[in-house]
């Protein structure tokens, strides 16, 4: 049985330009710590924001609280506010965590400042990008291919990540199934020796049924 233990997918691969913008901004706005499950809000009140996340995982979620993606520190979050890419979501730290605020045109203005344009593009592309995944994975034709998806992103996670939760759980807070419809394919999935879980966390996958 081959396996995808290290894949990428395009969600789990970190902008490359988000430790520049963390770099370029972080010096310009107090930072706090935040403890885990701590609920931060892009846009509040008419009002945007961007957060700079220096140390720490987050998840960044939409507002029926379906879970777009998981990302750690180094991390920008926020800047899309400016064109309602990030509307209706918000963050949520998975860990204690440092993060810097910006409002949206202040961060506009230092990016100015900082000549920050092109990494600034390069990340948004990078974002929208994963928001294009998102919104792929969750228009699958059937509850089967949108569980293969996610446990391919599982098994793409940290190990941290993969040890910190179940397969269930992770797939569940990032789609709007049921518990009882995933228990089923992913028991289905173990039986059929596809996938390899322990006490409920995916250890390893195989090449899954293209039908089930």
């Amino acid at each position: 049985m081959s396996t995808r233990d290290n894949a990428s997918t395009p969600l789990s691969i970190p902008s490359l330009y988000a430790g520049e913008l963390v770099e370029k901004l972080l010096p310009h706005t107090p930072v706090k710590s935040y403890p885990a499950r701590r609920t931060l809000y892009i846009s509040s009140n008419n009002a945007n924001f961007c957060y700079i996340i220096a140390e720490g995982k987050v998840e960044l979620c939409r507002e029926d609280s379906i879970v777009i993606a998981i990302g750690k520190a180094p991390l920008v979050l926020g800047l899309g506010s400016i064109t309602n890419m990030y509307e209706g979501m918000f963050i949520r730290t998975l860990t204690t965590c440092k993060i810097g605020m910006l409002s949206a045109q202040e961060a506009l203005g230092l990016i100015e400042k900082e000549d920050l344009w092109r990494p600034l593009a390069n990340h948004m592309l990078i974002i929208a990008a994963k928001l294009y995944t998102v919104g792929m994975q969750l228009s699958a034709p059937t509850t089967y291919e949108i569980i293969c998806s996610q446990l391919h992103e599982l098994m793409s996670e940290d190990e941290s990540v993969r040890g910190s939760i179940t397969a269930e759980r992770y797939i569940r807070n990032k789609t709007p199934l049921s518990r009882s419809g995933v228990m089923k394919i992913l028991s289905s999935l173990k039986s059929g020796g596809y996938i390899n879980i322990e006490q409920g966390k995916l250890i390893s996958i195989g090449v899954l049924p293209k039908k089930y």
